[in-house]
């Protein structure tokens, strides 16, 4: 209570003092100045906390590639042996294939064969087929044109003088005759033997013609045949005199003549309606030959090419599945078969990196550390089998998906898998990170273990 009023009693003098001006002028202008006011500071607001980010990290080639073969197979040769340089495309393993190489050959003989069948399509007729076709059209026009303008009548006629003639020398035997008779049998049998010689060459020359029943070399024959035999009957028959047998000949010659003539009498206008039938199947003939290839037929045969390319091409493809192939340059860091091996679909063979170039990957990054690290941003490396060694780098990319702490991937781009709680509350999660050295030591190899420094964040 004391300190109290004698604080009051103070206030009240000075108070008073100032009022009737007994203060100093600088120490009332210094006074009358507002008073700075204390910085206001935001009593909730988190401390900034900065610490060195660092993580280990291993040393990886800048590519690299599991390579199987795409068929099950026998190895028949391996050529390549682990640590050996080899170039893109260059071939690796190759697979027995004599079954794939008969398919190819098949393949290659059907589409062969499809070509050829368009080629003739496309072609046309030959001239050659064309011209036989217009001699056939020829002949059956002819025969024709012989029936229809009365050349058949003729070997009517010709019948029927074989007929009497057969008739006459059926007289001639059955009554007999005299020595002038027999000379004048003798010359008609000269005759009658060069009417047939000359007949038969006619008739061989024409021989093979299909319808030489109905050609005047055919009918010229037999007439000349019936006649040789009438003219030999009768001089035998003068000569020996009459005999029951040649009386019995001579009555089957008048037979024979008769029913030749009543053959061609009726088959007249039947020989002219099948003429005139053959005339337009060789004219139908000759057009079809002429036309050619209708687009039809033509576009089958595309098709037919179309279907035998694929099957060469599926039996390619299957060729070269049983050859393993290297996709880059690179070294071939591992190698786990042998010729006379058997090898599964797909199944990892060989293990092709590219080791001109390295790149630097960790996992170790967790969520709270990648935050602030991005794309572009320098880092130094270190090595733990090589302590001088330290290089400068940059982040080339960070994976977007996390994973957890001991390597199993909490989501992956397809489909994401959401992590349970279990996942939360046992592992960290982690980020892969690739950073690329600025330099390149050869001293430096696959898997070694690196401690990357990305700086304070």
């Amino acid at each position: 209570m004391i300190l109290l009023v004698v604080v009051g009693v103070v206030a009240g003098l000075g108070y008073w003092s100032f009022q009737n001006g007994a203060w100093s002028s600088a120490l009332t202008q210094a006074a009358s100045e507002p008073r700075p006011q204390p910085a206001l500071t935001d009593t909730n607001a988190a401390p900034v906390l900065v610490r060195q980010v660092r993580a280990e990290a291993n040393v990886a080639p800048v590519r690299s590639v599991e390579l199987g073969m795409p068929v099950e197979g026998i190895v028949q040769e391996v050529l390549v042996a682990e640590g050996e340089l080899v170039a893109a495309g260059q071939l690796l393993v190759k697979l027995r294939d004599q079954r794939q190489r008969v398919l190819v050959t098949q393949a290659q003989a059907e589409l062969n064969r499809a070509l050829a069948a368009r080629a003739f399509l496309a072609a046309g007729p030959k001239p050659e087929e064309v011209a036989q076709m217009e001699a056939a059209l020829a002949a059956a026009q002819a025969n024709y044109d012989k029936l229809a303008g009365g050349l058949l009548p003729g070997a009517v006629a010709a019948a029927q003088a074989t007929l009497a003639q057969a008739q006459a020398e059926y007289g001639v035997i059955t009554r007999g005759a005299d020595p002038q008779e027999l000379i004048e049998a003798a010359a008609q049998l000269e005759l009658a033997q060069a009417r047939i010689n000359q007949a038969s060459a006619a008739y061989n020359k024409v021989r093979g013609n299909p319808d030489i029943g109905m050609l005047p070399e055919a009918l010229e024959l037999q007439a000349a045949t019936a006649e040789f035999n009438a003219a030999q009957a009768r001089y035998e028959l003068l000569q020996g005199g009459a005999a029951p047998e040649l009386a019995a000949s001579a009555a089957a010659a008048i037979s024979v003549a008769r029913a030749q003539l009543d053959t061609l009498t009726a088959a007249q206008p039947d020989e002219v309606a099948e003429a005139a039938a053959l005339v337009q199947q060789a004219q139908a003939a000759l057009d079809f030959v002429k036309s050619g290839a209708r687009a039809e037929e033509i576009a089958v045969a595309q098709g037919d090419v179309d279907i035998a390319t694929a099957l060469l091409q599926d039996a390619l493809v299957a060729l070269a599945e049983t050859e393993l192939r290297a996709p880059f340059t690179g070294t071939v860091t591992a190698l786990t078969i042998d010729s006379g091996a058997r090898v599964a679909p797909d199944a990892p063979v060989i293990q092709l990196a590219d080791l001109s170039a390295w790149r630097i990957e960790t996992i170790d990054l967790t969520e709270l550390d990648v935050g602030g690290i991005a794309p572009g941003d320098p880092v130094t490396i270190t090595f733990d089998a090589l302590p001088s060694l330290a290089l400068t780098g940059r982040v080339v990319r960070i994976r977007p998906v996390g994973e957890t702490g001991g390597g199993v991937e909490v989501a992956s781009p397809l489909p994401q898998r959401a992590m349970t709680e279990a996942d939360y509350l046992a592992r960290d999660i982690v980020f892969r990170v690739v950073i690329a050295p600025d330099t390149h030591d050869p001293r430096l190899l696959w898997n070694m273990t690196a401690l990357v420094d990305f700086g304070p964040r």
